[in-house]
């Protein structure tokens, strides 16, 4: 976690690791939508939110509600 203007930003990884899932499959929810884009910092690399947090686990608490 790195904090940015005061606020807690998240590599893509670190989503990926706390979450269980790939970077690939946060990228390609970023891509159909599912989450919002994250803006990058100056090496392009994503820096997620409490946001972004908030609708990955929205994303996946849906996807168990379908597969029950």
């Amino acid at each position: 976690m790195k904090s940015r203007k005061g606020k807690d930003c998240y590599w893509a990884q670190e989503i990926a690791d706390k979450f269980g899932i790939s970077k690939k499959t946060l990228y390609e929810w970023e891509e159909k939508g599912k989450i919002p884009k994250a803006p990058r910092d100056w090496r392009g690399w994503r820096m997620y939110n409490e946001k972004h947090l908030k609708q990955v686990k929205r994303v996946i608490e849906e996807k168990k509600r379908i597969i029950r």
